[in-house]
């Protein structure tokens, strides 16, 4: 998301000037004394001192963010929202609401809060600054609740020079696609690519000022690593620009599984093809584009030999050591799939019987690890320990289970967590008449209440990924037993007799690339080139 604003610009002023000691603690404000301002705003606020409670609360909250404690000033605008519109400063909250949008990771529920507002409201003049921001939130919200048409509509306003631009398409395209609107979706994600292009031309100009800012933020990061104060262990920190990569990332792969969906299966693989080697998503795309050459056989059975070359290859690629903690069952399955159809049925068999030699054993593993934090706040400590890589348990198991649990939702739980331990840390470094103060009890409280909240649903939603992961094995091992079985009727039936072994088709290449055979040494620059040399033995009818 763009970088921080330091809070709304232009905001509406409040209604009228302030009266007794808030005219001190507004003064105090807008000097950047925010701790001794905070002091008299809550006092003020919970009635200890006289005064306006409705303005205090407000101002509460808006001197918690510029303090940095973000969580906190969004639990105080909380209460604003919850009041609804007859509260003086409801309308006021809400580009607060957008500036906390962008300091707080998703799952601090920013949106949840958003989504209070109605469409209609966005339209004030009081929120020309950040209207296109509040377009965006609100669809996500609506997105969310499942309220497609909503977040289409307002998905499609923002324009197409907002730094929102991008997430918004992106988005519009997911919610075109589930409302099985085609045209519009892959128009949506293509607005992704061209979009990116020129913001890349932008970067390629700012690249020293951007590795600067990356480079800092990563050595922040380490130090935070190092004190022991990411609870939710380390997570993955991203520029804007890198972001924006990562939906154009995202935007290739979601074109490439419609135009799948579609039977346009060498589009497809042309959309697969444009994701990177360093891109996270990047082994998801080699195993979309193994199914599409698989099914290109349907299309182009005179091709058939090369596109079954190219589907092993691919699994070729899913099976170097580079990945070996990564579960991709459904390859192995689409292995032995791809032999059977070419009458291999003993290579055929044997993918069968890896499967059954590695994936059972690793969903009973998962089972185990499950077993052993059967409450949520347990499997949250045991989840962060496997993603630091300190959980003690067998290294492949450790290994496997990282990946199950790198899941984007996931990881802005975890992200959630470090910021309120951030947040905690922090109230050490106020000054003592802060720390002393009944504001200070009330922070402690509150940040002690959110963090146990945020760790047993991070914990829950860890559980929900793993089972995810076991029950996917269950599915495929069902699978297995029934190829297995035809395999074994087929090979029961072949007789005696060889059959006539077909040439394989050479694959066509162009300037740009050579051939070479495989010499059992994996090179990552190879790496969804292969072509897996098979020929077929079926008779020809």
């Amino acid at each position: 998301m763009p970088p921080p604003s330091g809070g709304p610009v232009n905001a509406a002023p409040t209604s009228g000037p302030a009266t007794g000691v808030l005219v001190d603690a507004e003064e105090k404000y807008k000097k950047e004394d925010y701790q001794g301002a905070a002091i008299i705003f809550d006092a003020v606020a919970s009635g200890k001192t006289p005064g306006d409670t409705y303005r205090a609360k407000f101002w509460l909250g808006k001197t918690l963010y510029k303090l940095e404690f973000y969580a906190v000033s969004l639990s105080v605008f909380n209460e604003i929202v919850a009041a609804g519109p007859s509260h003086p400063y409801h309308k006021l909250t809400l580009p607060w609401l957008a500036s906390l949008s962008r300091e707080l990771p998703e799952g601090a529920g920013v949106l949840e809060k958003v989504g209070t507002y109605k469409p209609a409201d966005l339209e004030d003049s009081a929120f020309d600054e950040v209207r296109d921001e509040l377009y965006y939130l609100l669809g996500r919200f609506y997105y969310q609740k499942g309220d497609l048409g909503q977040s289409i509509a307002l998905f499609g306003q923002v324009p197409d020079d907002s730094d929102y631009y991008i997430p918004a398409q992106f988005f519009l395209g997911v919610a075109e696609t589930r409302e099985f609107h085609g045209p519009q979706a892959v128009e949506a994600f293509k607005s992704v690519l061209r979009k990116n292009i020129t913001l890349q031309e932008v970067a390629n100009k700012n690249k020293k000022k951007l590795k600067k800012e990356a480079k800092k933020k990563k050595k922040a990061q380490k130090k935070l690593a190092k004190s022991g104060k990411l609870l939710g262990g380390t997570t993955e920190e991203l520029s804007f620009e890198e972001e924006m990569q990562r939906y154009e990332e995202r935007a290739n792969l979601a074109l490439g599984y419609i135009f799948y969906q579609v039977g346009k299966f060498e589009t497809a693989n042309k959309y697969f093809d444009k994701i990177p080697l360093e891109s996270p998503y990047w082994l998801d795309s080699i195993l979309a584009a193994s199914w599409s050459e698989f099914r290109l056989v349907e299309l182009e059975p005179e091709k058939a030999n090369l596109h079954y070359q190219r589907t092993l290859g691919y699994i070729h690629t899913l099976n170097a050591p580079f990945f070996y903690d990564y579960l991709y069952p459904e390859s192995v399955i689409l292995k032995a799939v791809t032999y059977y159809f070419n009458c291999r049925y003993q290579p055929a068999k044997l993918a069968i019987e890896e499967f059954n030699r590695r994936y059972p054993k690793t969903r009973d593993d998962l089972k185990d690890l499950l077993s052993k934090a059967p409450e949520d706040f347990a499997l949250f400590d045991l989840s962060v320990k496997i993603r630091n890589s300190e959980s003690k348990l067998d290294p492949f198991v450790e290994e496997v289970a990282q990946k199950s649990l790198q899941d984007k939702t996931l990881e802005k739980n975890y992200a959630y967590v470090n910021e309120l331990q951030r947040e905690s840390s922090q109230l050490d470094e106020m000054k003592p008449d802060f720390k002393s103060s009944p504001l200070s009890d009330t922070i402690t409280e509150n940040l002690d209440g959110l963090l146990s909240i945020a760790k047993e649903s991070t914990g829950a939603l860890a559980r929900q990924r793993l089972m995810t992961q076991i029950q996917e094995i269950n599915d495929l091992e069902r699978e297995a037993i029934k190829i297995e079985y035809e395999i074994l009727n087929r090979i029961k039936a072949q007789g005696g007799g060889a059959p006539k072994e077909g040439r394989p088709q050479k694959p066509k290449i162009d300037s740009e690339h050579e051939i070479y055979n495989y010499n059992g040494e994996y090179w990552k620059d190879e790496l969804g080139y292969y072509n897996y040399k098979v020929t077929s033995l079926c008779k020809e009818e």
